[in-house]
């Protein structure tokens, strides 16, 4: 009803000035013209007597219910001060007609979509504090897309007039000094808008707790989804709620002083505490930040761009998830937790799930972000409600969070597009995006690659001292050092340095971080790097226009990009010495291995010229396998890799032998010694679709090779005959992705956002957790039982409204019924809809079961005294129980008659509310109709 209202009531704001003596005498003429509204909001503080209404045009219209001929204002977002657009500005008026070209034409706005009028009860007036509108839309079409907040002082009615004297004629139905309060209230003192990176398709406004006004009242986080680069997709932003600029910043030692009067305990304290004092607030206040905080989003709503299961131990575990819960400076939880859930272990394998290894998935976003999940199974154990879940799974970390919009805006690598970084740069625009994330388990280093050729190491709990004296200059002209970029505050990586892109070397094809500090990067054009994060300093550089002759590559092979790289500890049949070796596969199917040595100085170097073997065409990205020909065990380049290297120095083991598993688009072949003899080969065939992804995977130490194909097969192969030994059907992977696999036989497929083709994003959909090995298993990963309503706290009273004027008839019977419920508790409510025929609340048969008395005595000779006195007892109980129930049935009795009252009263009330509603509809009308 009150919507309709304020929708019925639109401004008549088209002017006639085809007179011009009519605007030059103040006598304009109105034409009707009414405006579509679009969106209707409520003022938290006056109830439902002041409304927000938008337009279609961008305007947003204040409105008050009882002076439905005139809005309290009319403005648009721009708009400054106490700017009304429904009062004609005749100065300005003038103005613009005389001089039509120095006021260009405003560009179009948008229509309002959407309004929130958000109340708090953090004031210490009664009458309540500020306001927030929040809107959507009303944005010039040349603006940045965003959501706008607009902070609106308290309302500050004045005293009603005295009820009882007669109103005057003329006098509006509204109280001038009411519509003058209420219009002060109505004047912008600050102004926010979140800035998105796409244009803003809806909002959602958290309450704190408070379901009060749509949720609208004392919000604590708004969710914002924006349009992205793919069709039909959407990115979700979450930031704190309202703006810290509509916060008020904390009173400072002197003013607090200052106010009390009472300056005697300020010099007791001494000069130095009062400068102490006053130079912390002053710190403080200069750390505040205006940017609204981003709230955290759940897992589901990040816009995943790619991911890779990773397997760790115990004590990698407990380093990466070590105070998780730290707070973050720039960051809050979203306010979404909630409800208790759990999972029955009829089976009773909950128990087995402790033996399974712990794992991350980490993941690379479109805003530039590395995130880390934790994947554990070990988070699903749960035996009933008594022992629930007590965390999310998967369950972010979010301290391990890498950000690398911060090296947008530094030149140190090239990739910024501005002049200064203070030039206001959005890094959620930019074009460039993360290709790869290579992660370590042992040194938990962590290697990104840019689109744009740039390959970005970090590194774990760096102290804060290490790039505290500017920026370090590096040797090699190929890298530049970043540890003069600090992360944000609770943040545990750090970026150390970076690769910059060269536009001769192109893009990285290849990449590969091993645990004992050695990077490689391969380029499309060829050329390859070896790097010793010790310094760091390249010890490699192959270059095919500079090295054409040298005899490092063969001829044919000089330009061919590398698209394989596998750092491994091992030795060759024509070299016995188990080294650090790094095996690089070429598309052709030329693979050079180079070993590395170093010197009594402990300087590493790179041996001249590689080895060169033949493997299958077009490597697969990660099939590259070294392993123990005993044991089946993987040959890595980790640390107890590196105690065997260096160890067996000069001691050479002519037992141990190692085969070389290398996978290519067509085939898979087995080596011994690396490069010796060959032990099997085998094709794919075309039937199976196209092998997208192989993995060694162990299990009761025996190993074998799994090919997983397009077709959602795995091919399963023993080691090293290459026999195949089954074939197990796999859900189809829903994108061109390969999964993600580790050596216990648990993967996880992809399913991509449909794009259209040839997009450069393609975000993700939704990935699963598969499993070879599903016996036992099934039981933890199955959906839990959920209760949504445990832990849910009390609802508190709805925020009463601000009393605005004098009061009417609808006042007063909105007001009786609102005093009668309001009051009202739950009993109360129960007597007046139930009645005399509400039944008797049933007792607990456990509560009502009288305790079992001794048998001291026999059953057939009680005492007449005993049984007198219990007789006595008995007469007495139901006479006080019949006197108690006589007493009650009186008092609601009464109750009832005091209700029939106020029933009849309200029903009066209301009959008359009703005739002059309708005397008032047929008034309208009959001026309407005679056009008055």
């Amino acid at each position: 009803m009150f919507a309709s209202q304020a929708v019925k009531a639109l401004p008549d704001l088209s002017l006639d000035l085809s007179d011009p003596s009519d605007w030059e005498a103040g006598l304009l003429r109105t034409i009707p013209y009414h405006l579509d509204v679009t969106a209707v909001a409520t003022d938290p503080v006056s109830g439902l007597f002041a409304v927000a209404v938008g337009y279609a045009d961008g305007t947003i219209g204040f409105w008050a219910l009882e002076d439905e001929n005139k809005p309290l204002a009319l403005r648009t977002l721009d708009s400054t001060g106490d700017e009304d657009l429904s009062a004609i500005d005749t100065a300005k008026l003038e103005s613009v007609l005389s001089a039509p070209q120095d006021h260009p034409a405003e560009p179009p706005r948008e229509p309002i979509f959407k309004l929130a009028w958000s109340g708090f009860p953090n004031s210490s007036d009664p009458r309540g504090g500020n306001t927030v509108l929040t809107v959507l839309g009303g944005m010039t079409i040349d603006a940045s897309p965003g959501i706008t907040t607009l902070l609106f002082p308290p309302l500050q009615p004045p005293a009603p007039p005295n009820p009882t004297s007669p109103k005057p004629a003329g006098v509006p139905d509204l109280h001038p000094h009411t519509r003058a309060a209420m219009r002060d209230s109505l004047v912008v003192k600050d102004i926010y808008t979140y800035v998105t990176a796409g244009p803003v398709q809806d909002f959602l406004l958290f309450p704190r707790s408070n379901p009060h006004f749509s949720g609208h009242y004392d919000p604590s986080a708004i969710v914002v989804t924006s349009d992205s680069d793919v069709p039909e997709a959407r990115v979700a932003e979450a930031f704190e709620f309202p703006p810290p600029t509509f916060v008020s910043p904390p009173e400072s030692p002197s003013g607090a002083h200052a106010s009390g009067g009472d300056t005697q305990d300020a010099e007791d304290a001494g000069a130095e505490d009062a400068l102490a004092k006053e130079l912390a607030m002053t710190m403080q206040a200069m750390s505040m930040s205006d940017e609204a905080r981003i709230a955290r989003l759940p897992p589901c709503l990040w816009s995943v761009l790619g991911e890779y299961l990773v397997k760790v131990d115990k004590h990698t575990y407990a380093t990466l998830v070590q105070d998780k819960l730290v707070p973050i400076d720039g960051e809050i939880p979203l306010p979404i937790k909630g409800g208790l859930a759990w999972s029955e272990d009829p089976d009773g394998v909950m128990k087995l799930i402790k033996l399974q290894p712990h794992r991350m998935m980490i993941t690379h976003l479109r805003d530039l972000s590395v995130r880390f999940l934790d994947v554990s199974p070990h988070l699903l154990v749960s035996t009933g409600p008594n022992a629930p879940h007590t965390s999310s799974f998967p369950s972010p970390i979010p301290r391990l969070t890498i950000e690398l919009s911060p090296l947008l805006i530094d030149h140190s690598l090239g990739l910024s597009r501005i002049q200064s970084p203070s030039a206001g740069y959005d890094p959620r625009l930019t074009t460039e995006r993360i290709d790869a994330v290579h992660f370590v388990p042992e040194a938990l280093e962590c290697v990104t690659v840019l689109r744009s050729g740039a390959v970005i190491l970090h590194k774990l709990d760096v102290p804060n001292t290490e790039g505290a004296f500017g920026q370090k200059s590096l040797p090699d002209d190929e890298l530049v050092s970043l540890s003069h970029i600090p992360p944000r505050a609770g943040l545990r990586y750090s970026p150390a340095f970076g690769v910059k892109p060269h536009k001769t070397r192109g893009s990285v094809t290849a990449c590969a971080l091993c645990d004992v500090g050695f990077l490689a990067v391969a380029y499309a054009s060829g050329s390859l790097l070896i790097i010793d994060l010790r310094g760091p300093k390249v010890i490699l550089r192959h270059d095919p226009d500079l090295h054409s002759s040298s005899g490092f590559l063969h001829k044919h092979s000089d330009a061919e990009p590398v698209l394989s790289l596998s750092w491994t500890c091992c030795s060759m049949a024509s070299d016995p010495d188990v080294r650090l070796r790094l095996i690089c596969s070429a598309a052709s199917g030329t693979t050079s291995i180079y070993a590395l040595a170093h010197d009594a100085a402990g300087t590493w170097s790179v041996a001249q010229p590689p080895m060169v073997v033949d493997t299958p065409a077009r490597p697969i990205p990660g099939g590259c396998f070294v392993l123990d020909a005993k044991t089946g065990t993987r040959c890595l380049a980790n640390r107890q890799g590196l105690a065997t290297v260096l160890q067996a120095e000069g001691a050479a083991d002519a037992d141990r032998k190692f085969v070389l598993v290398a996978a290519g688009a067509k085939g898979v072949r087995c080596t011994l010694g690396i490069n010796g003899e060959k032990i099997a080969k085998v094709d794919w065939g075309s039937k199976v679709g196209t092998v997208q992804h192989v993995e060694v995977v162990q299990r009761s130490d025996s190993c074998a090779l799994v090919a997983y194909t397009s077709l959602g097969n795995a091919l399963i192969y023993s080691l090293p005959h290459l026999e195949q030994i089954h074939t197990l059907p796999l859900p189809a992977l829903g994108s061109s992705d390969p999964p993600s696999t580790d050596d216990t036989g648990d993967l996880i497929t992809h399913t991509a956002f449909p794009t259209p083709a040839g997009s450069s994003l393609r975000p993700l959909l939704s990935s699963e957790i598969h499993t070879l090995f599903a016996r036992r298993r099934k039981g933890p990963y199955t959906l839990p039982l959920v209760d949504f309503a445990h832990g849910r706290g009390s609802v508190p009273s709805q925020p009463q409204p601000v009393s605005l004027g004098p009061p009417s008839m609808m006042g007063s019977v909105m007001g009786y019924i609102g005093a009668f419920t309001g009051a009202s508790a739950g009993d109360q409510i129960d007597a007046l809809l139930a009645g005399p025929d509400r039944p008797v609340v049933p007792v607990s048969r456990l509560s009502a079961r009288p305790s079992a008395a001794p048998t001291g005595g026999t059953a057939g000779s009680p005492s007449q005294a005993s049984v007198s006195a219990a007789a006595a007892g008995m007469s007495s109980g139901v006479a006080d129980l019949y006197n108690k129930l006589g007493t009650a049935l009186n008092e609601r009795g009464e109750m009832l008659g005091d209700l029939q009252q106020s029933m009849d009263s309200l029903e009066q009330g209301s009959k008359g509310m009703v005739e002059q509603a309708k005397r008032l509809a047929t008034q309208q009308g009959m001026k309407s109709w005679f056009g008055f």
